[in-house]
Parts: C-alpha cells; sequence; structure tokens
C-alpha cells in the first residue's frame, strides 16, 4: 500500500513538475511572441511601440506596452499606454464567456485594458475618467498552440456628458461595441468583425445624430507578392441628423462590399455599393446600387504601388517643402501607371441604378486597354489607340433637367432664367443627337475603339466633336 502511494505520489509530483515546466516554456513562447509583434507594429507608418516594462513569473506575466500615435499634418501625436496580463498555457482557468470548451490547451491567454502615459495630453485622461465603460473594458486573446489566435473586445453602453469648444455641453450615448477577429497561421488567414447596436449625440442648437445598426466584417488571405485579398462588408441600418434651421440628412439601409481574388498571376476587385433612401436638401434619393469591377490587375505593380504609397506618406512632410522631391514622386506614380496599363487591366461599371422623386438613372460603362504596343507613356496617341471604352445611360426628362438646372445654379441670377437655359442646353443636345429623347427619357450611348468615337451609332472627329462627313 505504502509503495502505491509513494508512486501515485511520485507520479504527482511529476506531474505537477511537468506542468510547471510546461508553463514556464510557453511562457517563454509568449515573451517571444509579444516582441515578434511589436516588432510588427513598429513596421507601420504612424505608430510606434515599445515595451515599458515586462515581468515574468511561471504562471503569469504582466507587460506594459507604450503607443506613440503621430497625427497628420503636424498636428502633434498622441500617447498611451496598453497593460497586458499573460496567464501561461497549456491550461489557463478564466470565467469569460468567450473562453469555450472547458480544458483547451493554449499558449497563452492575454487580457487588455487601455490606459493613458504618464506624459500623454489631458484629453486623452480626460475622456477615460468620463467614460469609465472604456477604462474597464478589456480586450481578451486567445493564443493557441498551433499558432492560431483569437481577440475579443467588449464595450458597454453608456451615456455621457461632454463640454465643447463653445463652452456648452454635448451627450453622447453608445450601445456598446463588440468585436473579434481570429488569425489562422495556415494560411495565414484573418477573419474579424465589430459592430455598434446605435449611437446618439445630442448638442447645441437642436443638434441630433443617430446612428443605428453599425456592423463590418472581414478577412484576408496572401494572394500575389505579398498582397493580402479578401473581402470587407459594411452596413448601417440608418443615420439620421438634424440640426436647427437645417435641413435634415438621413441614409437607411446603407451597404458596402469589396472582394478581391486572384486569376492567373493578376489581381481583380469587386465593389458594391447601395442604400434604400437617402435624403438630403429636400431631396429624397433611392433604391440605390452601383457594382464596379476592376480585372487584370497586374500584382506586380499593386506591390509597386504599396511601396511607393507607404514612401510617400513618410517622405510627405519634406515634400510639401521640397519641389524636387515632389516631381521625383510624381513621376514614379506616372511609371506606375503606364506600367498597369501596358497589361491591359479592365474596369466596368456593371451595374448604376438610381431612383428619385424625379424619376430614375441608369447606367453602364466599360473602359479597358487592350492591344497596347509600345510605352504609351511616350505618346498620347499610342494611349488613345490602345483604348477600348463604351457607356450607356439613361435618366428620366424631369431629373434630367434638374441636374442642368442645378449644375448651371447662379445665385445672382433669375431661377427663371436658369430654367430656360438649362432646357435650351438640353434642346441643343438633342438637336445635335448627344442625346436622344425616348419614352420619357434621355438615352445615350458612346463607343470609343482604336482611336475613333462614336456616340448613338455616328463616329465623331475628336478635334471637333462634329459627326464625320460634316
Amino acid at each position: 500500500m505504502k509503495k502505491t502511494l509513494y508512486a501515485i505520489l511520485i507520479l504527482c509530483l511529476a506531474l505537477i513538475a511537468v506542468y510547471v515546466g510546461a508553463s514556464y516554456w510557453l511562457g517563454t513562447e509568449a515573451r517571444a511572441q509579444h516582441d515578434r509583434l511589436i516588432a510588427q507594429i513598429n513596421c507601420l507608418n504612424n505608430l510606434e511601440a515599445s515595451t515599458g516594462s515586462y515581468q515574468r513569473s511561471i504562471f503569469r506575466s504582466s507587460a506594459l506596452t507604450a503607443f506613440t500615435l503621430t497625427l497628420p499634418r503636424e498636428a502633434g501625436s498622441i500617447r498611451f499606454n496598453v497593460i497586458s496580463s499573460i496567464y501561461h498555457g497549456p491550461f489557463v482557468f478564466l470565467k469569460n464567456p468567450h473562453l469555450k470548451g472547458g480544458l483547451q490547451p493554449v499558449l497563452a491567454v492575454i487580457r487588455t485594458r487601455l490606459a493613458p502615459a504618464d506624459d500623454s495630453a489631458d484629453a486623452l485622461k480626460k475622456l477615460l475618467e468620463t467614460i469609465p465603460e472604456l477604462q474597464n473594458s478589456e480586450a481578451l486573446t486567445i493564443l493557441f498552440i498551433d499558432g492560431s489566435a483569437e481577440s475579443y473586445l467588449d464595450v458597454l453602453s453608456f451615456k455621457k456628458k461632454f463640454p465643447d469648444n463653445a463652452g456648452g455641453s454635448f451627450e453622447a450615448e453608445c450601445g456598446g461595441f463588440a468585436a473579434k477577429s481570429r488569425f489562422d497561421a495556415r494560411p495565414a488567414q484573418i477573419t474579424g468583425s465589430w459592430s455598434c447596436p446605435s449611437l446618439q449625440i445630442e448638442g447645441q442648437n437642436q443638434f441630433i445624430l443617430r446612428m443605428k445598426d453599425l456592423e463590418a466584417d472581414f478577412n484576408s488571405h496572401p494572394g500575389l507578392k505579398d498582397i493580402n485579398v479578401g473581402s470587407a462588408a459594411l452596413s448601417i441600418g440608418s443615420i439620421e441628423c438634424s440640426q436647427k434651421d437645417k435641413s435634415p440628412f438621413g441614409l437607411i439601409s446603407f451597404r458596402a462590399k469589396a472582394d478581391s481574388g486572384v486569376s492567373g498571376q493578376t489581381i481583380g476587385v469587386a465593389l458594391h455599393l447601395s442604400f434604400d433612401r437617402f435624403d438630403v436638401e429636400g431631396i429624397a434619393l433611392g433604391p440605390f446600387i452601383m457594382e464596379l469591377e476592376a480585372r487584370k490587375i497586374d500584382a506586380g505593380v499593386v506591390s509597386r504601388f504599396h511601396k511607393l504609397a507607404r514612401d510617400l506618406q513618410e517622405k510627405s512632410a519634406g515634400a510639401q517643402r521640397n519641389e524636387p522631391a515632389q516631381k521625383e514622386m510624381a513621376k514614379s506614380a506616372e511609371a506606375l501607371l503606364f506600367d498597369l496599363i501596358a497589361k491591359s487591366p479592365e474596369f466596368e461599371i456593371k451595374q448604376l441604378r438610381l431612383s428619385t422623386d424625379k424619376g430614375d438613372l441608369r447606367g453602364r460603362a466599360r473602359l479597358g486597354f487592350a492591344g497596347l504596343m509600345g510605352n504609351p507613356a511616350q505618346s498620347i496617341l499610342l494611349l488613345l489607340a490602345g483604348i477600348d471604352a463604351s457607356a450607356e445611360l439613361s435618366v428620366s426628362e424631369p431629373l434630367g433637367y434638374f441636374v442642368a438646372e442645378n449644375l448651371l445654379h447662379d445665385p445672382g441670377q433669375d431661377p427663371e432664367s436658369t430654367k430656360m437655359n438649362a432646357h435650351n442646353i438640353v434642346k441643343d443636345l438633342v438637336a445635335a443627337k448627344y442625346i436622344a429623347s425616348d419614352d420619357g427619357a434621355f438615352k445615350s450611348s458612346a463607343v470609343f475603339k482604336h482611336g475613333a468615337l462614336t456616340i448613338n451609332g455616328r463616329k465623331f472627329d475628336l478635334s471637333t466633336l462634329k459627326p464625320v462627313g460634316q
């Protein structure tokens, strides 16, 4: 019996020793991952991170990370701290609704909260003091053994008053905020989403801004030449804004989605925009839908563009005072544009539909660069010869006249005179057959190919925009 008890005791001690050793080793791995994250953050523009302190123990560590966010246009910077409690694996015993599945082996679990830096601006300190829900909110990050990770952030709802620059105050009420993301090491895919059920701001002059059902999600994975592809979507249930002596603004059911993917050695991008109703300046618009596509985008050019964009951001302040640097950057951007065109990309508005209280607008368009020979940068004629484009547009007559009147609007001119001028211009366009009146709508179609422009079936001389033969 004693031997059995000794064996059990030795086994328990061995298991404890193994667990302690595993926890200590996983703590070392968690520290290494923390340092790698800091290095990745420091590769970003305008954001710098440094480890203020890192206190290590066997089962738990704590880290203080200092961040400096440089604001654009010499507006200064914001400094803040992030305090992290790091619980080492292989098992972490915490009560949290996002920790599911019982005893799930993990590398570490990290609880993070925001705190102002000692020398940070008073505005951040006052914000966190005024909204304790922000200061007390924590982000939970789970690092798994296989290299994947999950992160969650929940901010409680709050209703607070803040002073404004005019000596008064405004009230903000937020229905809460939730965000989550997941990183899979293979194939390095990132997915995430965030949502805010409601936000309301009330200020002076009867100013009210209401927003409901704000949601977003995204996913990203490697594509070509260090370019990530995937999708991102944003939706807003409604936005309402009103102020004394001003026309109200309203937007209902706004949706935006972008998708990108790989096709051979090129990148394709699709964008979808829509809303059900948009009220502005007494005009009611909607429903609205627009679908755009960009195809055959050379991945190498996109990769070079990303590098140029980073260089531009880093040198922007100096470039504003350095004319030679500005010219050099403009030359680089021009070279990228012509390299992109040389690969024969295609751009298309597949669908454009807008309904208004004055009628509807319909349209579509396509732009391609086919059969380019040589460098289009050497000759504008060579560039024009390679363009293959077409467009179709239909707009109701009342809406067409309304747009023309607004384009010609002059506060010092009599409204009736403006209306007459708009009608005369439309009449001249119809007479010249640039547009056609058909079934209560103005319609036009145009094709540009091999350097020749055709409008409504007639070829035009580009130098005069007159029909060929007249």
